[in-house]
C-alpha cells in the first residue's frame, strides 16, 4: 500500500511540474501574453522577430510540461477508478479533457516555433490571420484545463476528491473568467494555473503513505 502510494504521490508531484512547465514556457512564447490578434502588425511581428530565442526555449519547455501533464492524468484517473463506476466516469472525463490541454499545448507550441523560421517580410505579409490562428491553438489548451478544472470541482461533490470549499474556489474562477472576458481565456489560464496546483497539492496529502 504504500509502494502505490508513493506512486501516486509521484504522479500528482508530476502534474504540478507539468503545470508549472507549461505556464513558463506559454508566458515565454507569447512574450506574457501582452499582444493579442489585434495587436498593430508590425508589433506582432517584432514578438516573434526580437523573441526567437525565447520562443524556441519556451516551446521546448512547454513541450515537456504537456507530456508530463498526462502522466498527471492517468494517476488522477487511477484515483478516481477507485471511487467506483462514477468516480470512474469522471476520471474518463478528466483524462479526456487533460489529453486535450496536452494536444493544445503541443500545437500552440508547434505554431509559435514555426514562425520563428519564417522572415520578417513574409511574417508581415500574413501577421493578422496567423495571428489570430495562434489564439485558437491557444484556446485548444485553454478548453482542455476549463473541463479538466470542471471534472475535478464534479469529482469533489460526487466522490469528495477534493474538498468542497476548494471547488468552490474552483468554478467561482471559471465562472468569473467567462464573464469577465467571454471570448479570452488568458485571464483562466492565469487564474486556474495556481488553483490546479493546490489541488495537486491537497491530492499529494491525501496520498500520503500511511504507517
Amino acid at each position: 500500500m504504500a509502494g502505490t502510494a508513493r506512486v501516486e504521490q509521484a504522479g500528482l508531484w508530476g502534474g504540478i511540474v507539468a503545470l508549472l512547465l507549461m505556464g513558463a514556457g506559454f508566458f515565454a512564447i507569447d512574450a506574457g501574453g501582452t499582444n493579442g490578434p489585434d495587436a498593430p502588425v508590425d508589433l506582432l511581428v517584432n514578438d516573434i522577430v526580437s523573441t526567437q530565442g525565447r520562443i524556441i526555449a519556451g516551446s521546448i519547455v512547454g513541450v515537456v510540461g504537456a507530456a508530463l501533464l498526462l502522466w498527471f492524468a492517468a494517476t488522477l484517473r487511477l484515483r478516481l477508478g477507485r471511487d467506483g463506476e462514477l468516480g470512474s466516469t469522471i476520471g474518463l472525463v478528466a483524462y479526456g479533457s487533460a489529453l486535450l490541454m496536452s494536444v493544445g499545448a503541443l500545437l500552440h507550441a508547434s505554431f509559435r516555433l514555426a514562425l520563428t523560421s519564417v522572415g520578417s517580410l513574409t511574417l508581415a505579409e500574413a501577421m493578422r490571420p496567423l495571428a489570430i490562428l495562434g489564439a485558437h491553438t491557444f484556446d485548444v489548451f485553454a478548453w482542455g484545463m476549463i473541463a479538466l478544472a470542471v471534472s475535478v470541482i464534479l469529482a469533489a461533490f460526487a466522490v469528495s476528491l477534493i474538498p468542497r470549499w476548494l471547488a468552490g474556489i474552483g468554478a467561482f474562477i471559471c465562472v468569473a473568467s467567462f464573464a469577465l472576458a467571454p471570448s479570452g481565456h488568458g485571464g483562466a489560464f492565469l487564474a486556474l494555473l495556481p488553483w490546479l496546483m493546490g489541488v495537486c497539492a491537497v491530492l499529494i496529502s491525501r496520498a500520503s503513505p500511511r504507517t
